[in-house]
Formats: C-alpha cells, sequence, structure tokens
C-alpha cells in the first residue's frame, strides 16, 4: 500500500499546536520556577484592597495597580504595598511606576514609610508580554517583586528584599533572573546576592539597573 503523504495544511496545524505547546511550557516554567524560598507567606498581586484604607495613597489622577499585605517589618503588624500606576497614555506608558510601602503604626494606622518612584518597571517594558509587574509576595520581614516579559526570549526577573531593624529600612537582598528561548528551547538562571550589587535602598531602587539577562 502506498504511504499517504501528509497535506500541507496538516504540517501547519501540527506546526501551530508544537508553538502552542511550547508557549504555555514556558509560561508554567517561568511561574513555577520564580517561587523564593525564604517568603513564609504569599500575597497576589492583584488582590482586592480594602479601599476606605488605601484610597488615601493613590494619587489623583493615579490607579492602584496592584496591592499586597504582610508583616513586612516583622513586629506581627500586617503592613502593606501599592503599586501606582499614574495613569494617561502616549509617554505614561513608559514611564517608571511608584511602590508604595505603608507600615502600621503603634495605634493601627497605616503610614506611608516608603515612597519608591522607581521600583515598577513601566507598562510597556514587558513587550509582547503586556504590563511586565506579575507578583508581589510578602513574608515575615520580606517581601518580593517579579516582572516577566518577552516574545521569543521569555525573562524573568525577582527583587527580593529584607528588613533591617539597625537602619530601619528595606534593602534589596536577593536577585534571581530567568530566560527561556521559546523557538530552541534553552533555559537559563542567574542569581545574585548583595555581596555582589553592594548596598541598595527600596527608596532608591531601580530596576532597570538590574536588566533580566540569564540568556546570553
Amino acid at each position: 500500500m502506498a504511504r499517504r503523504t501528509p497535506s500541507p495544511a496538516f504540517d501547519t496545524l501540527r506546526w501551530h499546536g508544537a508553538v502552542r505547546y511550547v508557549a504555555v511550557f514556558a509560561t508554567l516554567w517561568l511561574t513555577t520556577a520564580c517561587a523564593s524560598p525564604g517568603a513564609t507567606a504569599a500575597s497576589p498581586a492583584r488582590t482586592t484592597p480594602n479601599t476606605d484604607e488605601l484610597s488615601a495613597f493613590v494619587p489623583a489622577g493615579a490607579n492602584l495597580l496592584a496591592s499586597a499585605r504582610g508583616d513586612l517589618d516583622g513586629d506581627g503588624d500586617e503592613d502593606a504595598l501599592l503599586a501606582i500606576d499614574p495613569g494617561g497614555s502616549g509617554d505614561a506608558a513608559f514611564a517608571p511606576r511608584a511602590l508604595l510601602l505603608l507600615r502600621r503604626d503603634a495605634g493601627g494606622i497605616l503610614r506611608l514609610a516608603v515612597d519608591s518612584p522607581n521600583a515598577i518597571l513601566c507598562r510597556n517594558c514587558g513587550g509582547m508580554s503586556g504590563d511586565p509587574l506579575q507578583g508581589i509576595r510578602t513574608g515575615k520581614g520580606e517581601f518580593t517583586l517579579r516582572f516577566e516579559g518577552g516574545s521569543r526570549e521569555l525573562w524573568s526577573s525577582e527583587y527580593r528584599f529584607v528588613f533591617n531593624g539597625r537602619d530601619d529600612a528595606w534593602h534589596l537582598a536577593g536577585i534571581v533572573f530567568r530566560g527561556f528561548d521559546r523557538a530552541d528551547g534553552k533555559q537559563a538562571e542567574r542569581r545574585q546576592t548583595d555581596a555582589e550589587f553592594g548596598a541598595v535602598a527600596l527608596a532608591t531602587f531601580d530596576p532597570k539597573k538590574f536588566p533580566a539577562d540569564a540568556l546570553p
């Protein structure tokens, strides 16, 4: 019996199916691989905030992009993190965005402790993947920011901050970069500690100074 030759249409469908499979695998790999072992509690980036408590900290005309709650200074109280998008269009899509750290005082009231104006990458910084902010994870005395982006080469970056009681401030403690090439399946990971990048306070942190470059 003569061997049946697949039609071009069949080959096209099979190729598209393979591409979809690789894309799904890449997304799952970046998401599951970006878990920080130091976090003891988790809060997703896009939680439903208590607007009565947090709205006062959102500037007029701006949007609350994401929020997370946790004991950020290790004193047993629930503090909060707010990612603020300035709103607007045009050049605003390429502007860095602020991260506000709210600390609860002895009376149980949230107070602004740190305003980090460049801590959140811009709306368009994720490229074809869309908004790069993918997670704010909190733990006792710490939190982690996670970003993702890319097209053929997918990238992710995690920045972990830890509270230092000596100077009553949060400092960058570790970075994890990961990459995945959807064309050839190549994966890579690179880690850095403060022994390599030095002292970086949350107030002056800018992720653009530490770009994700796990893939050569």
